[in-house]
């Protein structure tokens, strides 16, 4: 009986060595763990310099059945897919933290002028004014008591809206700045391999 044998990858991958093995993108499994040893160790691609490349699904079962060309293989992954290669920079850390503090920053201002702007329109101050005078009698104190209370209440909704206290989680569902920022890589991870595939770039049988 020939052995069977189940391939997965995602649509996206990174490495950090140049010399690229299948156990490095590839979840592979066989009942017959020597064949399984010696597919993940098979060599696929070495990178000259930073980049990416686009693979087919078939080209890996073309290499596989070179080797072991009564083997089934299976496979439960991406037909297409991104391997990218980055080499560790040292000062990665510091690039993140600068960009990290940049979006936040950008987020802050950004985000505090649109909720005064959206305050100008809607006529805030006019209606707190109309609501202290209605409930306390007292312009000016109830003015600074509703005020306060609507900022407590600002920061509590958008506290709960994006799930997040600094680096901490109230709940274990994502984010949906987690849900936007894994839909915006899906899209560009299928835009690179619909570009290179009309390129005819991809590595693919022949």
């Amino acid at each position: 009986m020939n052995d069977t044998i189940y391939i997965k990858v995602p649509e996206c991958i990174e490495v950090t060595d140049p010399k690229v093995q299948f156990s490095d993108f590839l979840t592979i499994y066989c009942k017959n763990r020597k064949t399984e040893n010696a597919v993940r160790a098979m060599h696929f691609f070495t990178f000259e310099k930073d980049g990416q490349i686009v693979v087919s699904i078939l080209k890996i079962i073309e290499m596989i059945n070179e080797k072991y060309p009564d083997i089934e293989i299976v496979n439960l992954g991406e037909d297409d897919f991104i391997i990218e290669y980055t080499t560790k920079a040292t000062h990665k850390k510091i690039k993140e933290f600068l960009s990290t503090m940049f979006i936040c920053l950008v987020a802050f201002f950004g985000g505090g002028y649109a909720i005064m702007a959206y305050n100008t329109d809607v006529g805030a101050k006019e209606l707190f004014v109309y609501l202290s005078m209605l409930f306390l009698g007292n312009a000016k104190q109830g003015v600074a008591l509703l005020s306060i209370f609507y900022a407590i209440g600002l920061t509590l909704g958008i506290i709960m809206f994006f799930n997040h206290i600094g680096n901490k989680k109230l709940t274990k569902d994502p984010t949906p700045l987690e849900i936007q920022m894994r839909l915006y890589e899906q899209d560009i991870s299928t835009t690179v391999i619909k570009d290179v595939s009309r390129r005819q770039e991809s590595i693919d049988v022949k």
